[in-house]
């Protein structure tokens, strides 16, 4: 069994890895053991999967540090706009780290599962829509609440994926656009 990483400790690998990353090296737990000076062992103990469970690691820390702003709020009171005002200035302040995660696509491989705290908090109101635009042959509220995460996912990776991300008062309209319309509205519909 492992010895368990204090938080010191999981912070040096991060910031081994984002250095990595920042020089285009290659990233993998030799290269990371090396840079830290914690061994591989001691890593892939606390790290699983290796260079995937230190990006979840990350990217988790980023959502609960979002997650912690937006849960003061009743699920019915957030709009577009305030959903904007708490999580990009967080994702901004990341940045680093939010590029290396949005370039690895690991959120959309998260979106599968939601975590029972944020379908708790989303549950009403998600179901109420399947009810209200009658999605129930579409979607259950879970299923819904999934694709509005694949959806926000998505405009958050053509933002944080670029090796220079527009800043974050640029973007804002933009996600605002994106958000507000529908695949349909901005490919197919002829003016």
């Amino acid at each position: 069994m492992g010895i368990e990483m204090t938080k010191d400790t999981k912070e040096i690998i991060v910031r081994s890895l984002l250095n990595i990353a920042s020089e285009n090296g290659k990233i993998n737990i030799e290269e990371i053991a090396k840079r830290s000076h914690i061994t591989r062992t001691t890593i892939t103990n606390n790290f699983k999967n290796g260079v995937p469970s230190i990006l979840e690691y990350i990217y988790l820390n980023i959502v609960d540090e979002v997650n912690q702003q937006l849960l003061l709020y009743n699920c019915e009171e957030v709009s577009l706009e305030i959903l904007a005002d708490i999580m990009l200035p967080i994702l901004w302040k990341h940045k680093a780290e939010a590029h290396i995660i949005y370039s690895s696509q690991l959120p959309f491989r998260l979106i599968k599962t939601i975590s029972d705290r944020t379908w708790k908090w989303a549950e009403k109101r998600f179901n109420f829509l399947v009810r209200e635009h009658d999605l129930s042959n579409y979607f259950t509220g879970q299923e819904l609440l999934k694709y509005f995460n694949a959806q926000l996912i998505t405009v958050l990776t053509l933002w944080l994926e670029a090796d220079i991300p527009l800043e974050l008062e640029k973007f804002r309209p933009k996600f605002l656009f994106f958000m507000n319309s529908s695949v349909h509205e901005l490919i197919f519909k002829r003016n």
